[in-house]
């Protein structure tokens, strides 16, 4: 059945009344204002996209120059432009874009930049460009109000609904707005307008009530001697709003004291008398933003990494054991899913290497989904620092390239604090291991190319190029003749890498010192997965019925 939207409804060039597409060709052809669209997923905010663009007439399209320049900029944002990079190249031509957590950020900021600017008249969007972002459009269309959870299909939050609507008629941009909610069945319009647009939101919820933040928080607040005294630390939650909705003071009084007795466990935070004090352990923990329970997992797998690794005769498996342990940590969450097609694949590794994995599978204690979910975040990483291409990952593993930007960016910062915690534990063996893994990461390369890397203008591509043609060391480019080396990567690279090689100096094979992540707080931007926050918000509604039983049964007793 075709959409049938509240509050407005248009028949555009003769087509189905309630169609969005229509709807968005009728805003910005006709009213000449800019739309926004918003789906429940990646794959569906492309597909409205790719509508909404093959709908347009080459005639109706304004600004072609500018619109083509704009497309190569956003294909050309990767080093090896993907499949998504072409599909969005093609939208982008007819002003049209999708926007999601797959593309890169380079390609996003262009998007939203060319939307303020009006070059791009229609964004398709899942919900996460609703917050945070100003970008104001005349019409908005919520073309999906349900979206899938781990209960099946369910209603999207009414705060959700306000966050998406709020972008239609922003003051300073249109004197009005006007929202479109897409409805399937006609039966339920009436009860869909009365939830989202005369409804009242839900009560925000403290995400302290999740005990992993609430842990690191109490750490951070400890380690910089904010509270300090047990009175302190009550005084403090006391004014919070998880206090507000807890209401149970003495409840989360002993909630409070029993997290920092598991900080005392971890040895991140020390107790004289009443009086709390961060550790240099708990300090440094505090100082990376790492959960204090991820930390303590690194701690108590340390042993084995230094029993592993103090020696030169490190396989590949080794390393994929390494990057398996990471992806058993809260912070790379949520995982890449293994589907139902690829599950044969993951459980036939799973029998062949668990044994060898630093984090076993227990069948008794371990979620197998989970599990095999961390098999294929792991090959996914391994392609990378293989030197897999980026499309080919996308389109084996069915990966975005700004889904595996992200997650390259929190092995990095996981690598990063790991190092950071060898280091204070004096493991400098495995300290360097560490690092010239993050290399890796940083660049996508096999090991044979790590000091190629470390000269300037030499990346991925241009390291691999060099290493095929014979100039596998710094001493190879060294004495190779300007010219050989020029048809290898060209005249302008090859007179940088003689220059660099040509201050007289033994040259010494050493691979690139990364640097430090620039955000790390800004690489895990998930303080609370997804999950966590469906299992709040069921334990808080399981509450709230509970309670006006309580209410209930107490009026008939009285």
């Amino acid at each position: 059945m075709d959409d049938v939207c509240i509050i407005e409804s248009e028949k555009i060039r003769n087509k189905v009344d309630g169609n969005f597409v229509d709807l968005v060709l009728h805003t910005i052809l006709k009213l000449k204002k800019q739309v926004l669209v918003f789906n429940n997923s990646k794959r569906s905010s492309q597909t409205s996209a790719h509508a909404i663009a093959n709908a347009i007439k080459l005639e109706d399209i304004e600004n072609k120059d500018k619109l083509e320049e704009l497309s190569m900029k956003i294909y050309n944002a990767l080093p090896h432009p993907t499949s998504q990079c072409r599909k969005l190249r093609e939208c982008i031509k007819k002003g049209v874009a999708f926007h999601h957590s797959g593309l890169v950020t380079k390609q996003r900021t262009l998007i939203e930049k060319s939307f303020r600017e009006g070059l791009i008249k229609a964004i398709s969007s899942t919900p996460t460009l609703a917050a945070g972002l100003n970008l104001p459009a005349y019409k908005v269309i919520i073309k999906d109000y349900k979206r899938y959870s781990q209960r099946g299909m369910i209603d999207i939050p009414i705060l959700e609904y306000h966050q998406m609507a709020g972008r239609a008629g922003r003051p300073g941009s249109e004197d009005i707005g006007k929202t479109v909610l897409c409805v399937k069945d006609e039966k339920n319009v009436q009860d869909i307008a009365t939830k989202y647009v005369f409804g009242e939101s839900e009560e925000i919820i403290s995400k302290l009530a999740v005990e992993p933040t609430l842990k690191m928080y109490i750490l951070s607040l400890i380690s910089m001697d904010m509270i300090n005294t047990k009175e302190e630390i009550k005084d403090f939650f006391k004014s919070t709003l998880y206090a507000h909705q807890y209401q149970d003071i003495e409840s989360l009084n002993f909630n409070v004291f029993r997290i920092i007795d598991i900080l005392k466990d971890y040895k991140f935070v020390s107790q004289d008398d009443d009086y709390y004090m961060g550790t240099e352990l708990g300090k440094k923990i505090s100082k990376l933003y790492l959960n204090p329970d991820t930390a303590n997992y690194f701690l108590v797998n340390l042993p084995k990494f230094v029993k592993r690794f103090n020696n030169d005769s490190i396989s590949k498996y080794d390393v994929y054991s390494v990057i398996n342990f990471f992806c058993n940590t809260l912070e790379m969450r949520p995982l890449f899913r293994a589907y139902v097609n690829e599950r044969a694949v993951y459980e036939k590794t799973l029998e062949d290497i668990g044994d060898d994995l630093i984090v076993k599978f227990d069948p008794f204690e371990s979620d197998i989904d989970a599990f095999l979910n961390s098999l294929k975040t792991s090959d996914v990483f391994e392609s990378w620092i293989s030197e897999a291409p980026e499309d080919y990952i996308s389109d084996k593993y069915n990966v975005t390239p700004g889904e595996l930007n992200y997650k390259v960016g929190v092995m990095d910062w996981l690598l990063y604090c790991l190092e950071e915690i060898a280091f204070l534990k004096k493991e400098l063996y495995f300290k360097n291991f560490l690092k010239k893994l993050r290399v890796r990461f940083q660049f996508g390369i096999k090991s044979e190319l790590l000091p190629l890397v470390a000269l300037k203008g030499i990346g991925r591509t241009r390291a691999r190029k060099l290493f095929k043609s014979g100039y596998k060391k710094l001493l190879d480019i060294k004495k190779a003749d300007e010219k050989m080396l020029a048809r290898v990567v060209g005249e302008k690279i090859a007179i940088s890498l003689k220059e660099q090689m040509s201050d007289g100096q033994e040259v010494v094979e050493k691979p690139l010192t990364p640097k430090k992540p620039s955000n790390i707080k800004a690489q895990y931007e998930e303080d609370v997965s997804e999950d966590e926050i469906d299992v709040l918000i069921t334990n808080y509604n399981e509450f709230e019925e509970e309670k006006k039983e309580v209410n209930m049964n107490l009026t008939d007793y009285f």
